[in-house]
């Protein structure tokens, strides 16, 4: 019925609740890490879940965080998402053999033209994939550890929030493939750190870690973390690369952050960001009209009565979704 698609358009139907999707190279989990409370069931709680091959983007994870995305939108009661790496990093990046397999795929194309063009298609799918924070109507939260090289930093510099601890090693790292980064890092790290900032860091693919990160603006804080080595290991030789970090810190902090912004009327929050984000591409004056306009539908909302209620009578506010 025409009620029905109606429906379906404004809120698209979900098979599989979030919380109970399962997919092979994502986890969802109930808290951010295995000795932290269950967070809100409001904050979802993604790892990226190949930890031996630390976390490289294959083809499935690529396609599952498209799909973990859609869903994020299809579910109302989500109010901000955090992302965190499993094992002993967040993400090296590209797993190369998705290069060679582009490559292989290309070289059956014999039209030059076909191929560019399937290629430009290719690339245009993976910004779209990367920018899924960017575009997400809630805040999104990345919290590092260890290795985040590559298109893993194309992903968190799209993100609303980046928080990191002493571990964390960035890397502009495609100059180092002869390729320019397309994904989005290009455009988006110079107005987080500055353009020549960025310049120099995409020019050397140097590492750049935790505390520099956080003073040059890249992140938003930066905390301590403690390396220790497994009793197994401690007769071997390999102590450098086995180290295991307690990132405890840091995944504490970045689930009080996430508690607080789902905690905050969802509306003024999807307000916030797409006015900042408005903000990034306009003029200041246009960016005055775009909020006005948004206040002028928006204010008037029961959220705002539920706040100005809960704060006359020294009460928490409860925000419908």
């Amino acid at each position: 019925s025409d009620k029905a698609l109606i429906q379906s358009w404004i809120q698209p139907h979900v098979a599989t609740p979030l919380h109970e999707t399962r997919y092979d190279t994502l986890t969802i989990t109930p808290s951010l890490a295995d000795d932290l409370a269950d967070s809100d069931p409001s904050i979802v709680n993604l790892r990226l879940n190949r930890p031996t091959k630390l976390n490289a983007f294959n083809m499935q994870m690529w396609s599952e965080l498209e799909s973990f995305f859609q869903q994020v939108e299809a579910t109302p009661s989500v109010r901000a998402v955090v992302i965190r790496g499993e094992g002993r990093g967040f993400s090296s990046g590209m797993e190369l053999q998705v290069f060679a397999a582009m490559q292989e795929i290309m070289g059956t194309i014999p039209c030059d033209a076909k191929k560019r063009e399937r290629l430009m298609q290719l690339i245009r799918r993976f910004q779209h994939i990367v920018s899924a924070p960017e575009r997400s109507r809630v805040p999104v939260i990345a919290a590092v550890h260890g290795i985040c090289w590559g298109g893993a930093v194309d992903f968190i510099t799209a993100c609303d929030l980046r928080v990191c601890d002493i571990s964390a090693d960035f890397s502009v790292k495609e100059i180092d493939l002869a390729i320019v980064a397309d994904v989005g890092t290009l455009q988006r790290l110079p107005l987080l750190v500055g353009e020549q900032r960025a310049k120099e860091l995409s020019y050397t693919g140097r590492s750049f870690f935790g505390t520099e990160a956080e003073r040059i603006g890249y992140i938003a804080a930066c905390f301590l973390a403690t390396m220790y080595i497994p009793s197994s290991l401690q007769s071997c030789g390999r102590l450098v690369l086995e180290a295991h970090v307690d990132s405890s810190a840091l995944f504490a902090h970045a689930a009080t952050l996430a508690a607080s912004i789902a905690s905050k009327s969802p509306v003024t929050i999807r307000g916030i960001k797409k006015t900042i984000q408005y903000r990034r591409d306009h003029t200041t004056d246009d960016s005055l009209r775009q909020v006005e306009h948004w206040n002028a539908a928006m204010l008037q909302s029961e959220d705002l009565v539920e706040a100005f209620t809960a704060m006359t009578s020294k009460k928490t506010p409860q925000f419908r979704d």
